[in-house]
């Protein structure tokens, strides 16, 4: 060991029976380095497992009682020194003897007398090399640690996700039982004893009966919200345009003085059954609020920029104050009274939760008495695109069963 070595340099050791290598090797290094010097093989496998280990052996291949190979041997043996480069310096330049080091194990192979900028820039080579495994390790190791802890959280997710199950079947069934009977026995006496019931009692008893069914409503659609979440994706090309009048069909018989209006609508690649679920929603929703309108009018058009698909649903009802728009998308949070339009305030939710469920984005936009427009994106015609983000759908829900 010279008395140049310090600990904050990286750490040389140079094995070599020769005295004047020995010195020759270390005036070559020293100013960069810390040195250890070893004229013999034991003596050098016992500096090599010294703090701080070495970042790089030179050794000599020649040496009279251990000689180079059974001291590489010996270091790589070792779970201390295995990952510590070494290079093999001897005076010998057969190509066998160089080929032979480096299959057991050598990082490199020199021939005796090396100049010395060959010499370090070999040294600096493996030690960058070394430093940079060291890196990857910690690296590793930190993802490592980054992975149990996602492990850890997405356990403790599955075992909420399992508790939520169990609550959602002991509201739809050990809760629906009480309710369907205090709504049988409400109804009933409201059939049988109406005549002997005062105004009041017959009017509380009517608000029993509303109240017992708005809550079963209730019930369906906290389980509707649960499904939505829960349920397992099936992608393929939809036509909107053909699921749109469908769907505008089947509700517009409600609202029979409403004009819609379907404007282009592309192919997309999304679930089918959940998306009929967002336009029913939406479209539904556009035809309440506007239904009371004399002018009433719904449209709904969409436009596919960069492989995303934009679909708006606009309609000039009753409209809602921007300053609260962040209701909307909450579960039962309403913006206007359920006597002035029914509902539960579940269906935008809804919406929410599926648009997601295919990577997109819903957003609302407002006048009050003016022009309201809810809009949403899909993955529109990059299928491949679709595909991925389906698959990390399926990832996440699969990680939810």
């Amino acid at each position: 060991m010279t008395s140049s070595e310090t600990f904050d340099k990286p750490m040389v050791l140079i094995i070599d029976d020769a005295p004047e290598y020995l010195s020759m090797i270390a005036a070559m290094l020293e100013s960069t380095y810390g040195v250890r010097l070893a004229s013999s093989g034991s003596r050098g496998l016992r500096l090599a497992v010294q703090e701080p280990r070495p970042d790089v052996v030179i050794l000599d291949v020649l040496m009279p009682d251990m000689d180079g190979h059974a001291v590489l041997a010996a270091l790589r043996d070792d779970p201390r020194t295995n990952d510590i480069p070494v290079i093999l310096m001897t005076s010998l330049a057969r190509i066998g003897d160089e080929v032979a080091g480096l299959a057991e194990g050598a990082a490199d192979y020199i021939v005796k007398p090396a100049p010395p900028n060959v010499l370090r820039a070999r040294v600096r080579v493996q030690i960058e090399l070394k430093q940079a495994r060291g890196r990857l390790r910690e690296r590793n190791a930190a993802l490592q640690k980054e992975i149990e802890h996602r492990n850890q959280v997405e356990q403790a997710l599955q075992r909420t996700i399992a508790e939520l199950e169990a609550f959602g079947y002991s509201v739809s069934h050990d809760l629906r039982s009480p309710l369907t009977a205090i709504n049988g026995f409400a109804v009933s006496l409201l059939q049988s004893e109406s005549a002997t019931l005062t105004q009041q009692g017959q009017r509380r008893l009517e608000r029993i009966v509303a109240g017992s069914r708005r809550m079963n409503q209730m019930i369906d659609d906290i389980l509707l919200c649960s499904r939505a979440e829960r349920s397992e994706m099936h992608l393929q090309v939809v036509r909107l345009d053909v699921m749109v009048a469908e769907i505008v069909a089947e509700l517009h018989y409600a609202w029979p003085a409403t004009r819609v209006g379907i404007g282009h609508l592309p192919e997309v690649y999304a679930d089918a059954t959940m998306l009929r679920q967002i336009l029913t929603n939406l479209i539904g929703n556009a035809l309440k609020f506007s239904g009371g309108r004399s002018d009433a009018q719904v449209e709904v058009e969409a436009n596919t920029v960069d492989n995303v698909t934009e679909v708006w649903v606009r309609d000039n009802g009753a409209g809602f104050d921007m300053a609260y728009g962040y209701k909307l998308f909450t579960l039962f949070q309403r913006l206007h009274s359920e006597e002035e339009f029914p509902g539960t305030g579940v269906g935008l939710a809804i919406v929410k939760r599926l648009v997601s469920r295919h990577g997109g984005s819903v957003r609302a936009e407002s006048i009050p008495g003016g022009w309201t427009t809810f809009t949403f994106t899909l993955g529109g015609g990059d299928r491949a695109m679709a595909e991925e983000r389906a698959r990390a759908a399926r990832q996440l829900s699969a990680q939810w069963h």
